[in-house]
């Protein structure tokens, strides 16, 4: 089951593979999400107050999460697909939350995100077909639609679990030669980043709104 994302990606560089992405938060969602704002200067206080506040915006509370001082709040990815080409960009996406990266596991104090994402396996006919494919150079036809990965959030407060986020993403794989001029269509449709990029965005929401 391992092999299966180095197969697909060598299919889709190679032969005629067509790959997207779903059951992922859609972007949709985007609106529900709150904005914290806060301003440190006392002499635009109360004008910039007033302005963000006719936005919608929540201002910050200081007893509350999310902190004002966002270095309090870390995050470390301790699990990630093997042959995932992805994990550098899931930490960019994740630091520019305003979150920050750390080593040691977990901090002492503070407000602490791990992050894991586990490979959801195909189904055992769908493993066959994609390797009778391999095997014929994509003469035969193949189709996966059960595997991705599942996504787990596990969030510390001083060292201690206080809740957990669980979110999943699904590919979709169909490999057939005669695929090879339509090939752009892997353009427009959602990507791997994509995915968990919407991931990323939904568990912030989700995170703020949980009053944590």
């Amino acid at each position: 089951m391992k092999k299966l994302p180095f197969l697909l990606l060598f299919l889709h560089f190679f032969y005629g593979c067509i790959i997207s992405y779903s059951d992922f938060p859609k972007k949709e969602k985007a609106p529900n999400t709150k904005i914290y704002f806060s301003v440190e200067d006392p002499k635009n206080w109360n004008e910039r107050r007033k302005e963000f506040l006719k936005r919608g915006w929540k201002e910050l509370e200081l007893d509350r999460f999310p902190q004002k001082n966002k270095d309090r709040i870390h995050f470390l990815i301790s699990r990630f697909p093997g042959l995932s080409t992805q994990e550098p960009e899931v930490r960019k996406a994740l630091a520019a939350k305003g979150w920050k990266e750390i080593e040691n596991y977990p901090p002492e104090k503070g407000y602490y995100i791990d992050m894991k994402s586990s490979q959801k396996d195909p189904s055992l006919g769908a493993m066959i077909f994609l390797y009778l494919s391999y095997a014929t150079f994509t003469i035969v036809p193949s189709y996966s639609g059960k595997d991705g990965a599942n996504i787990i959030f596990t969030v510390y407060k001083d060292n201690a679990v206080i809740k957990t986020f669980e979110y999943e993403l699904t590919r979709k794989a169909f490999v057939w030669i005669l695929t090879l001029p339509v090939l752009w269509v892997n353009y427009i449709v959602p990507s791997e980043m994509e995915a968990y990029q919407a991931i990323i965005d939904q568990f912030e929401s989700d995170l703020y709104s949980s009053k944590l």
